[in-house]
């Protein structure tokens, strides 16, 4: 079922199958970039207008040159030198249903702690908490460090088969995740009107 939906490897050339109307994730199995903590608060945001990535507060190094690689590798997929990131540290399950989100792509990244976890909506059978155990041995992990690429409901509106949803892992105060989104700009920021609405949806 869905053979083929969702591509792994272990090179960033595995995101070159999004290409392929039927691929719906890709993902780039790595270990975290992470040294250190990520920023010196629970959250920043990016933007990058094609010459610059502009953080709105302070953050280490090596986030700056993990975003920059993965923005190169954003913009080639999605044909557009602009996106938005947002990178912070999680201490709950934000979004605890499975869901498939609306931009055309979107790129998670987690540095620390469980990845997103994902499944096919067949699979659930309408159980999006997956508070089922039969429901549960469905749900896929991922790890820190991997890169996923997903295509949202506007990539996908003429495409049949099942549709592939994911969600947030559990954290808690305890056991946090540093994960980071990366989108391409609202019509109004792609048109340079300034928008500090925040609601990137936690992965």
């Amino acid at each position: 079922m869905a053979v083929g939906a969702v591509v792994i490897g272990d090179s960033p050339l595995v995101f070159k199958t999004l290409f392929e109307p039927h691929v719906q994730m890709a993902i780039w199995t790595r270990p975290s970039p992470r040294r250190g903590d990520a920023t010196a608060g629970a959250a920043v945001g990016f933007d990058c207008n094609g010459d610059w990535i502009a953080p709105d507060a302070p953050v280490a190094a090596w986030l700056m040159e993990d975003l920059q690689m993965l923005g190169d590798i954003f913009s080639a997929l999605s044909g557009s030198d602009r996106w938005r990131a947002r990178c912070e540290r999680v201490t709950s399950r934000v979004c605890p249903r499975f869901h498939q989100d609306a931009p055309p792509l979107r790129l998670i990244t987690t540095y620390d702690g469980p990845g997103t976890e994902w499944a096919f909506d067949v699979e659930l059978d309408g159980d999006l908490s997956a508070r089922r155990a039969a429901t549960r041995r469905h749900v896929r992990p991922t790890s820190a460090g991997s890169v996923l690429l997903l295509k949202g409901r506007a990539a996908r509106l003429f495409e049949a088969g099942p549709a592939l949803l994911h969600r947030s892992p559990a954290a808690s105060r305890k056991h946090p995740r540093t994960v980071c989104t990366l989108d391409l700009p609202r019509p109004r920021e792609a048109a340079g009107e300034a928008d500090d609405r925040t609601d990137l949806q936690a992965a």
